[in-house]
C-alpha cells in the first residue's frame, strides 16, 4: 500500500493549524469529484440525484460540469491552483485567487492533466475569456450544488472542529494529527497515512495547514507540488456529517424515533463507545443507556463489551433505516 509521509520538525508542530471556517475551493473540488463515483451513498446519494436532476433541466449547469469534471477528475491528480493556499473568507476572493494564478504555474499544472479537450486547452493558455469562464463555472457550480446545503455543511464543519480542538487541548497536537483519518500513524517526527501514491512531504519549518472538508469522503489529500505552502485536506468525521444532517428540515428519522435516538444511531456508524456517545450527543449517561437499549432491542445497533468498556455499532438493519429515512 502506498503512503504519504509528512516530516515534521519541532517548529512545524508549533506551526500546525486547523482551518476554522469553510474552505470554498476544497469543498467545490471535492463536490465535483463526488459526482464521478458512487461511494458514500448513505451521505451523498440524495445530493447526487438532486444535482443530476438540476443539470438535466439547466443547460448552463451542464456546461459548467463539462469543464469541471475534466479539470477536477476523480483521479490521482488535479491542479493545485484550484485550491489556493490559505483559504479565503469570501467566495469571490477564493475564485479571484484561482484565476490569478501565475501563467507558468497554470500551464505546468494543466499539462499534468493530459487532457487536450478544447476548454482545458483554452484555460491552459491563460486567456482572459477562458479564465473568466472557469471562474463562472466554479462559482455557478457552488451556488447550484453547495450553497443550498451551506447550513448543513457549516454545522458539520463546526462540530468536527470542536471535536478536534477538544482532542488538541486535552491530548496534544500528536493526538489531533493521528485522528485525522483511519490508518494515520504518528511515528515521530513523521506522520504516515495511506495514500494514492508513495510520497514524502518535508515541512522544513513551514508548518501544516489542516483543512477538514464536508464533501471529502475517502482519504486525506495534499497538494501535489511540495514547494507550495503545505496543506492537508481530509474528510470530516462521518458522525458529525450525520449529526448535521439531523438538523435539516424534514428529518424523517428524527420524526420516527426521536432526535436523540436518531443522533445516536448516526453516531454509531463507525463504532462509538458509551462514553463517546455521552460526549458527542451531549446528553446524560442514563439517557444514552436508555436509548442504546431501545435501539439494540430493535436490532438497529449491536453492543460489544471489553471489560468495562461498551462499544456500539450499527447493524445492517440500522443502515437500511438511515438510508430509507433520508
Amino acid at each position: 500500500m502506498p503512503y504519504l509521509q509528512i516530516h515534521f520538525t519541532e517548529v512545524d508542530l508549533g506551526r500546525t493549524r486547523l482551518a476554522s471556517r469553510i474552505d470554498f475551493m476544497w469543498e467545490i473540488v471535492n463536490a465535483v469529484q463526488l459526482l464521478q463515483h458512487r461511494e458514500g451513498g448513505l451521505y451523498f446519494d440524495g445530493w447526487r440525484r438532486r444535482v443530476r436532476q438540476e443539470a438535466l433541466a439547466d443547460p448552463r449547469l451542464q456546461r459548467f460540469l463539462y469543464t469541471l469534471l475534466r479539470i477536477a477528475p476523480h483521479a490521482e491528480y488535479f491542479p493545485d491552483f484550484l485550491t489556493p493556499a490559505g483559504g479565503c473568507d469570501d467566495l469571490g476572493d477564493a475564485l479571484d485567487a484561482v484565476v490569478s494564478v501565475p501563467k507558468t504555474q497554470l500551464q505546468a499544472e494543466m499539462a499534468l492533466l493530459g487532457d487536450e479537450s478544447a476548454p482545458l486547452r483554452a484555460i491552459a493558455d491563460g486567456g482572459a475569456p477562458a479564465l473568466h469562464g472557469l471562474r463562472a463555472a466554479l462559482g455557478g457550480f457552488y451556488r447550484a450544488t453547495v450553497q443550498p446545503r451551506l447550513n448543513v455543511v457549516e454545522a458539520a464543519l463546526h462540530a468536527d472542529l470542536a471535536r478536534r480542538m477538544h482532542t488538541y487541548l486535552h491530548d496534544g497536537v500528536e493526538a489531533m494529527l493521528t485522528g485525522i483519518a483511519p490508518g494515520v500513524i504518528w511515528e515521530p517526527p513523521v506522520l504516515r497515512m495511506p495514500y494514492v501514491v508513495d510520497s514524502d512531504l518535508l515541512l522544513a519549518g513551514r508548518g501544516l495547514r489542516l483543512v477538514p472538508c464536508y464533501f471529502s469522503l475517502q482519504r486525506p489529500v495534499a497538494l501535489a507540488n511540495p514547494d507550495l505552502p503545505p496543506t492537508l485536506a481530509f474528510p470530516i468525521d462521518p458522525s458529525t456529517r450525520l449529526l448535521a444532517e439531523e438538523r435539516r428540515p424534514g428529518d424523517h428519522l428524527g420524526a420516527l424515533v426521536g432526535n436523540t435516538r436518531a443522533a445516536i444511531l448516526r453516531l454509531v456508524m463507525d463504532g462509538c463507545s458509551t462514553r463517546e456517545l455521552i460526549r458527542r450527543a451531549g446528553v446524560a449517561p442514563a439517557t444514552v443507556t436508555h436509548h442504546t437499549a431501545i435501539l439494540r432491542d430493535a436490532g438497529m445497533i449491536a453492543t460489544h463489551r471489553d471489560g468495562a468498556v461498551a462499544s456500539h455499532h450499527i447493524t445492517p438493519l440500522g443502515l437500511q433505516v438511515l438510508q430509507r429515512t433520508g
